[in-house]
């Protein structure tokens, strides 16, 4: 890592509002106790303990850019300015397919190019002040956070977020690495294989004995829809009159999934492939598998290459579910080896009954582990590895891994281990409640992350191989 002189270390935390506000007080906490903290958040009232609240004007510093200098900045970061602004444009065309709203997202070329550069002027100013050590940020989605990530590749220091939670879990919480999800400190974890001390043991046995009795439903899944509407719903729709056209469509498209759905038979479909699914928009698509952002067409590829005896399930991301409808499934189910389940109905046997599963990113795949299930990502999912779930180059390929060995239940409880040693206990609760217990998540992310600043405090590409222990 490049270490400028006469610079105090720092730890840059970037919050994004009220929801999230009481992670960052609690990260405040946590850091200030051996680093200077910045924070930058323009929709949050004022933080208390020892911190540097920065101005949050990323956008600000220019009112126009001639476009040569965009170009030098490009590349100087190794960024171009449109792909910068990718995830909301990612975002718009997937909200209008959904029937959200989606005009927000349009900026024109010129607005893009000035926020781009504005914004490499505004971490360009804090770094001739302090030494970033390490950069936190929700999620990354914003032209900012974009340029924050090129230029930790630039420095070396390390930028995460709270991109990923372990699905096998409840509330804990492990940390990704920007685009990608990779979690430097699980692959250590998984690559050393030691062996789990007996609190280690005890955590192991009640998690596997939970999923042998039924699959668990994470505390921040419970209040999504699985019927026409529920009652979050109303009240969002009471507040906002503007959003009654959208609640309109997405009872029609509830409608017709559940007709569709009403009569699928998981016994009349023979050996199949499951696919879930992800939750769109979102950036854990539209950032970090920008290949796959489309995923009508992972499931058309499954279809057309499978063999004559095999089908493809396919079910509804809960959060989205009316998101979408007849004009969006009918290009899939039109096709006579895919079928769709019900929104509700039960994961586990879905997952149990399974040739194989496929997800792009998302905590399923960890879940088919569970139950002795092949399952391989295409999203580089923080969980995969090539020797475990691995992570395949194309759906088709499935196929040709149908009868590669299954894991050995040692192998599943050395992931659980390598899965449980790098996530915190974490209040998974983006609502103004519990204010206390979010600032404890807050609290114990960071003494996590100081705890183990090789993994965290780096960018993975330049300690990979000690990580890796090769």
């Amino acid at each position: 890592m490049i270490m400028p002189q006469n610079k105090k270390d720092a730890v840059l935390l970037i919050g994004r509002g009220p929801l999230f506000a009481a992670y960052i007080q609690g990260l405040i906490n946590g850091f200030s106790e051996k680093y200077e903290v910045l924070v930058v958040d323009a929709n949050s009232p004022a933080y208390s303990g020892k911190h540097i609240r920065l101005e949050s004007d990323y956008y600000d510093l220019v009112d126009s850019v001639d476009g040569s200098e965009v170009l030098k900045v490009e590349d100087e970061l190794n960024l171009n300015s449109i792909y910068s602004y990718s995830n909301y444009l990612y975002y718009g065309r997937l909200a209008q397919e959904a029937n959200l709203r989606y005009d927000i997202y349009w900026i024109s070329r010129d607005e893009i190019n000035r926020r781009f550069y504005s914004s490499y002027l505004y971490f360009k100013k804090i770094f001739e002040k302090y030494n970033i050590v390490f950069a936190f940020h929700d999620t990354i989605d914003h032209i900012y956070s974009f340029v924050l990530e090129a230029f930790s590749k630039k420095m070396g220091f390390g930028f995460y977020h709270t991109f990923t939670i372990p699905g096998i879990f409840n509330n804990r919480l492990l940390n990704g690495t920007t685009q990608r999800l990779t979690n430097p400190h699980f692959l250590y974890e998984l690559t050393h294989r030691s062996q789990p001390n007996e609190e280690e043991k005890e955590f192991i046995d009640e998690l596997l004995n939970s999923f042998a009795k039924e699959k668990p439903t994470m505390d921040y899944m419970k209040v999504r829809p699985t019927s026409y509407f529920n009652r979050y719903e109303v009240v969002s729709f009471i507040k906002n009159l503007k959003y009654l056209p959208y609640a309109y469509q997405r009872i029609k498209n509830r409608a017709y999934l559940i007709k569709k759905t009403k009569n699928f038979d998981l016994s009349a479909q023979g050996k199949y492939i499951l696919f879930f699914f992800s939750h769109q928009p979102e950036s854990v698509t539209t950032s970090a598998a920008q290949e796959y952002v489309d995923q009508w067409k992972i499931v058309e590829e499954l279809a057309v290459h499978a063999p004559s005896d095999m089908n493809i399930v396919i079910k509804d991301h809960p959060f989205g579910f009316g998101w979408r409808g007849k004009d969006y499934y009918e290009r899939l189910l039109r096709l006579p080896n895919v079928h769709m389940s019900p929104i509700n109905y039960p994961g586990k046997d879905l997952i149990k009954n399974a040739m194989a599963v496929l997800t792009i990113n998302g905590s399923v795949g960890l879940e088919a582990m569970m139950y002795g299930v092949k399952s391989f990502s295409l999203g580089h999912a923080w969980y995969s590895h090539p020797d475990f779930i691995p992570n395949i180059d194309s759906p088709a390929e499935v196929y040709s891994r149908l009868e590669e060995p299954d894991l050995s239940i040692d192998q599943i409880r050395q992931i659980i281990l390598a899965a449980l040693r790098c996530s915190v206990d974490f209040k998974v609760e983006y609502t103004p409640a519990v204010t206390r217990d979010k600032i404890e998540s807050g609290e114990r992310l960071a003494k996590h992350m100081m705890k183990h600043e090789r993994f965290y405090f780096h960018r993975y590409e330049d300690i990979k191989d000690s990580v890796l222990g090769s």
